[in-house]
């Protein structure tokens, strides 16, 4: 008989980390065991630093694993994959001196905002590993905690933080999602992970009628985009909060990915789809506070 797959999308409350591996470790009913014995790739946006970075840590260290690192600027992954691999893995305080770490670092730029940089990425790991991916990651966010991004741009108005929040971390992540779907479909165990927040809750939504929306089991990706499109023009147009949208671009962008995941869930069925909220943590996007 054919055992049914249990979709799951849930908001985490341990370490994002170790509910990556553990969702790695979780078969599905669907697998398949393979021919001969290969080590699963697991790709990692924006995995140069931060939570990615630990993430690329966790799974590098697991034995049937290469994790692989893609981010902007090549190098900073190129150091990241470095230091990852060296003798104490990149963490200083963990006693882990005899555990291997395979982790290496795309040689292609990966910039969500880029829908030829994103197939570009695709491309290469298509030519390095035979057109499949086991796991992908879609970490790599933008966040304006501060609307300078804590001195690293100029000041960014909350009507100008929209278009870039929303394409980055929504559209971005979709694109990637569709570019890698081939080579995930030739996996015999493909997952998909999102990296959510507990700031994309429902309850930041002041419409019922943006409430169903967002809820609807019907709902589907051109309706759902075309509903973060509406944001980023409501809030250009300082209409949002009256259009029963809230004063956050990251929440309604992570709203928007936990809505996805939803979709993604149901539209592939024979794949391991989840968000995860991976809780407060020292990154860069809170200055490491």
């Amino acid at each position: 008989t054919t055992q049914e797959r249990t979709t799951m999308v849930f908001i985490a409350a341990a370490p994002l980390w170790n509910v990556c591996v553990l969702l790695l470790m979780t078969s599905c009913p669907t697998t398949i065991a393979f021919s001969a014995p290969r080590k699963k790739i697991a790709l990692i946006t924006g995995g140069n630093k931060g939570i990615g970075r630990e993430i690329a840590r966790r799974i590098g260290k697991e034995p049937d694993f290469t994790a692989i690192i893609a981010c902007r600027n090549v190098e900073l992954g190129k150091a990241a994959a470095e230091d990852l691999t060296s003798k104490n893995n990149g963490n200083e305080n963990e006693n882990n001196n005899d555990a291997a770490c395979d982790v290496l670092a795309c040689p292609v730029p990966l910039d969500l905002t880029d829908p030829n940089s994103i197939q570009n990425v695709a491309n290469w790991v298509t030519n390095e590993y035979d057109g499949t991916l086991d796991v992908l990651i879609n970490n790599a966010a933008i966040c304006f905690n501060d609307p300078t991004l804590y001195g690293k741009v100029e000041y960014t108005p909350f009507e100008d933080q929209a278009d870039i929040t929303i394409r980055t971390n929504y559209f971005g992540t979709l694109n990637v999602t569709r570019s890698f779907l081939p080579l995930l479909e030739k996996s015999s165990d493909p997952r998909i992970i999102n990296v959510a927040s507990y700031a994309g809750r429902l309850t930041i939504l002041r419409s019922q009628d943006l409430v169903d929306a967002f809820t609807s089991p019907t709902l589907t990706i051109p309706e759902l985009s075309q509903w973060m499109d509406r944001f980023t023009r409501d809030v250009e147009a300082k209409t949002h909060t009256q259009n029963g949208w809230p004063n956050t671009c990251y929440g309604v962008s992570k709203l928007g990915i936990i809505a996805l995941t939803r979709v993604l869930a149901r539209d592939f069925p024979e794949m391991m789809i989840n968000s995860v909220d991976p809780g407060y943590c020292r990154t860069d996007q809170n200055d490491n506070g």
